[in-house]
């Protein structure tokens, strides 16, 4: 056995290093946790006994497990085990250093060896991972867990890496009356040593991840869901119990008809022996795919507004998207977070995948490429992007591995994979991979040489552009006609939009359009610069050439000047949905390279919406707008323009023919209204005087009209913040109203919410970042400015103490809530100065890149 003795240097790093993990995965197996805990009703700490078994392959000079507790700052606390004995013998010279329990190797012998100790660990309202939610409607008491990417190890000692797989069995002691959930079925429930209290026994797990391992308890209420493949449950709070039976059939129908897809299109039955839907008050985000019980994150499934189509669409991927995660990243796991692409691009792309099996497929190959593509490209243009594939050297900086590559590039490069393989070669591919790493961890290597046993073909230059590789290509067409009317003049080519050399082999589907003649579809194929596509040579003149039909590309495909007119002037007439939101989407493209004036964009929008059916190209149309007038136009074309904009609006939400389409019309003038007489129509709504057919305002549509009257200083907006505070006493109001003040546009409010967003922790993280946008109104930008260079100096704080996502919501609020070239420099003379770490640098440099496009759109076509 190696000496016991351990040296300052041999102390890891805080954080979890890639050094540490393969050290680790080398020496251990067969891990086991067995965790015995105890929560009450209002306390700060959460109290447990471990033990961990597992096998060590050799002898070893340390074992480090991993476990830190914070303060109040962040700052990393050592202590809070005790008893903590090594094969029964109690240990003496443990050590605690940055975040790690260091234990001597002398303890340990080659094969079977148990730790057990006890611990503590905090609970609060946010900033940690044992999360209590109080429900100010009926006084009761919620707690939850939460520990991707690597905050396990802040509420209990463990490896806290993915591929130290392990089982779980865990005990819990809660108050009675309270209900717990797990991973696994509860065995049995019996009386606790402490009165008031029982003890819930789960069964032991199969091989999870440990931010994969969760538990939920309070007054759960539960719905039975009958007919999937194996038990499922859908549980809400007790007072949410009314709503959650309303829209149970709907969730658990989806749920049920994914399950039995998923499994079909896997060739693998469900992994885990019984599937939980459980719905959390204050959820930080959508949704977690914790191994058999997913916690989502109430509001995503139980809607707080009349619903339209769209909406109910979002909710059927959010849910397929967790449940397809029970295969891609919980049977299966990634090695490592850099390859976090693998669980969540699959993830969503499968969502899609399933709703195309459930609804017109068309209809969902068209919400796809809504849902992602934009957001993919708007990054990948950026000189903050990154590859699919993101180099994380330790996990601490694994939070900012999340973001629109992973979820928005990633399943858009899976779409083309299937392209480029074909279905069966792809599907056959995937089960493949399934198949041989099962309960275990894969790498995306292990994927792509999975697909091309499966296909036969080689993707080695495939996966080397497209994963390893960061940017994308933007793709144009160069096409002329001669005399005859005959195109004799047909390349396309392509070029990295960033400037470095990138080059990525495309497959797409060309289309050419013609007025009074079908159109015509060629497949070309992309390896180099450019290539001439010569099954297009002779074929009649189109009116217009649009390079990437059906979506089956990945990169900016710019119309051509002569094909921008003609869209232009046609889209009217454009009869499929998908085609006409593709166009609307490169013409949308040209106004953010700056080659279309945006007020031009608006015109057209504003002439061919009043006949626009499709509702979710609506709302994508609406958005544009509205993003082009608040950050595009200058004070002059706003006040010019508002009037209209307003108008079609108002017009739309009494008259379109479709619910659908006035519930987003409606959304809409309440987001842009700001005229005068936008806000008397507001309050008029507010108070019963004016109706939109079919739409009852429910609570949160009253206060996101409050927080539009507020943020433009209507003089009634105070009466009507105090009016509805005594309106709606409910738990939600609560929150809605927090987020409603943030958009008081005075300095006293913006201090006060600034302070709280970075010293409150008894603020819930959803309450602070739904305010963000609030507190950062796009009209109150010399209000927000002085914040600008707070909010950026607090982005190491912000990454340590909140949950994935946060960051980029913060950044996003903060420089997206600005439009100037003052805030720009500011900006840009932080990144300059600044020592921060790569991650957070490129998070900045992602975002900047809007602001930069306002001003550089501004500056050409802002008069």
């Amino acid at each position: 056995m190696a000496s016991g003795k351990i040296n300052d240097d041999a102390l890891p790093a805080e954080g979890i290093t890639r050094e540490l993990a393969l050290k680790r995965a080398a020496q251990i197996s067969d891990l086991r946790y067995r965790m015995s805990l105890e929560i009450a009703p209002g306390a700060a700490r959460l109290k447990g006994r471990e033990e961990v078994s597992l096998r060590l392959a050799g002898a070893t000079d340390q074992i480090v497990l991993d476990f830190r507790d914070l303060d109040q700052s962040g700052k990393i606390l050592e202590g809070a085990i005790g008893g903590v004995a090594v094969n029964g013998n109690a240990v003496g010279d443990l050590r605690q250093a940055n975040g790690h329990i260091l234990i001597p190797g002398r303890h340990f012998k080659a094969g079977e060896n148990s730790i057990t100790l006890s611990f503590e660990s905090g609970i609060a309202p946010a900033g940690r991972p044992f999360t209590r939610y109080l429900d100010r409607d009926d006084g009761s008491e919620y707690l939850y867990t939460l520990f991707v990417p690597m905050d396990a190890s802040l509420a209990f000692p463990c490896f806290d890496q993915p591929d130290l797989k392990a089982r779980f069995t865990l005990d819990l002691t809660a108050p009675d009356g309270w209900t717990a959930i797990s991973n696994t079925e509860a065995e049995k429930t019996a009386p606790a040593e402490r009165a008031g209290f029982h003890r819930t026994y789960f069964r032991e797990t199969r091989p999870i991840s440990t931010y994969l391992f969760a538990f939920a308890a309070g007054p759960f209420r539960e719905v039975p869901a009958t007919g999937a493949p194996v038990p499922m449950r859908l549980f809400a709070r007790q007072s949410k119990i009314g709503r959650a039976q309303e829209e149970a059939p709907e969730i658990t129908r989806l749920t049920r008809d994914g399950m039995r897809h998923l499994a079909e299109f896997f060739d693998h039955p469900f992994p885990f022996p019984k599937y939980d839907l459980v719905l959390i008050p204050g959820f930080a985000y959508g949704g977690m795919e914790h191994a058999g019980a997913s916690f989502f994150r109430e509001e995503s499934l139980l809607f707080r507004t009349i619903p339209t189509a769209s909406d109910k669409l979002g909710r059927a991927a959010l849910l397929l998207h967790e449940l397809a995660h029970q295969w891609f990243g919980d049977l299966v796991t990634m090695r490592w977070f850099d390859d976090l692409w693998l669980k969540e691009g699959f993830a969503d792309y499968m969502s899609y995948e399933t709703l195309a099996t459930l609804y017109p497929p068309n209809d969902i190959r068209k919400r796809f490429y809504q849902s992602h593509k934009p957001a993919a490209y708007a990054i990948d243009v950026t000189k903050g992007t990154t590859p699919i594939y993101q180099e994380v050297s330790n996990l601490k900086d694994a939070k900012s591995a999340y973001g629109a590559i992973v979820y928005s590039k990633a399943p858009g490069l899976l779409r083309q994979l299937s392209f480029v393989l074909g279905e069966k070669g792809f599907r056959d591919g995937v089960r493949l991979f399934l198949k041989e790493h099962a309960y275990a961890n894969a790498e995306w290597g292990d994927l792509i040489r999975a697909c091309e046993r499966a296909s036969g073909q080689s993707l080695g230059r495939w996966a080397a552009a497209w994963v390893r590789q960061r940017g994308m290509p933007q793709v144009e067409v160069d096409w002329g006609c001669d005399g005859q009317g005959q195109i004799d003049r047909f390349t396309i080519k392509q070029r990295d939009v960033l400037g470095e050399g990138g080059s990525w082999p495309i497959k797409t589907q060309l289309l050419l359009a013609y007025d009074q003649a079908p159109p015509v579809l060629l497949t070309t194929q992309l390896e180099g610069e450019q290539t001439t596509v010569r099954e297009a040579l002779g074929q009649k003149c189109p009116s217009y050439v649009f390079g990437n039909y059906q979506d089956y590309g990945y990169g900016r495909f710019l119309l051509d000047e002569r094909s921008r007119q003609a869209v232009s002037a046609r889209l009217g007439e454009v009869a499929d949905p998908f085609l006409r939101t593709m166009l609307w989407g490169a013409l949308w493209d040209a106004v953010r390279e700056a080659e279309k004036a945006p007020i031009d964009f608006i015109a057209l929008a504003l002439k061919l919406l009043p006949t626009e059916t499709d509702e979710e190209l609506t709302q994508s149309l609406l958005g544009r707008v509205t993003t082009a007038f608040q950050r595009y136009l200058s004070l002059t074309q706003q006040t010019a323009l508002a009037p209209q904009i307003e108008a079609l609006c108002s017009d739309r939400m009494i008259n379109a023919k479709e619910l659908g389409l006035r519930i987003t019309y409606f959304r809409a003038f309440r987001a842009i209204a700001m005229t005068p007489a936008a806000r008397r129509q507001l309050k008029s709504l507010l108070a019963g005087q004016t109706t939109v057919p079919g739409v009852e305002l429910k609570p949160l549509d009253r206060w996101r009209m409050i927080t539009a009257l507020l943020q433009h200083r209507d003089e009634d907006s105070e009466a009507l913040l105090a009016a509805e505070r005594k309106r709606d006493v409910s738990d939600d109001g609560r929150k809605y109203a927090y987020v409603a003040e943030a958009a008081r546009a005075d300095a006293e409010t913006k201090q006060r919410y600034f302070d709280d967003y970075l010293h409150n922790r008894a603020v819930p993280e959803d309450w602070v970042e739904q305010s963000l946008g609030s507190f950062n109104a796009w009209n109150q930008s010399a209000l927000t400015l002085p914040y600008l260079e707070p909010a950026l100096k607090a982005l190491p704080q912000v990454k340590r103490e909140r949950k994935i996502f946060f960051v980029l919501a913060w950044l996003n609020a903060f420089i997206g809530g600005q439009q100037s070239s003052e805030a720009l420099a500011q900006v840009r003379e932080f990144l300059q100065g600044s020592r921060l770490e790569k991650d957070l640098e490129l998070k900045v440099l992602e975002v900047i890149d809007e602001l930069e496009r306002t001003t550089r759109i501004r500056s050409k076509f802002g008069e």
